[in-house]
């Protein structure tokens, strides 16, 4: 009974640490893509039948990203290719109009997200300011 009266407090620390280092882990990486430029806070989702799942969508050159918000990957979940990407007009989803909710097309993938109306505006103008299909 002493043993385990002694051990417990030393297992129960160790995992305590173990949360820490996983909570810090976490957090850093968030603050990395959140910082990283063109990228921007929104909430995924494959289809409408799916959940919302808290993200960074990222603008890249010829690509836009999102990765999961709470997660150990550095690989993006869904990638989409500026090129051929259909935006839909954005529908409020919030009574308030504070967040609205696009659809995502190019080629054969879809992906539903909600941004804020401003983050949408900066979205269409990244859609629209690629090069001329003939130019690339």
């Amino acid at each position: 009974m002493n043993i385990f009266l002694t051990v417990l407090p030393r297992v129960f620390l160790f995992l305590l640490i173990i949360a820490l280092l996983l909570w810090i882990i976490l957090n850093i990486r968030a603050r990395k893509l959140s910082n990283e430029f063109g990228s921007f806070r929104c909430w995924a989702r494959p289809d409408i039948q799916a959940g919302w799942t808290s993200g960074i969508g990222m603008y890249g050159t010829e690509t836009l990203t999102w990765y999961r918000l709470v997660g150990f990957s550095r690989k993006p979940v869904y990638t989409l290719p500026r090129r051929g990407l259909e935006v839909s007009a954005p529908q409020p989803h919030c009574a308030d109009g504070s967040i609205v909710e696009v659809r995502l097309v190019a080629d054969e993938e879809r992906l539903f997200v909600l941004i804020e109306p401003k983050t949408y505006n900066g979205l269409v103008s990244w859609v629209e300011s690629g090069l001329p299909a003939e130019h690339r």
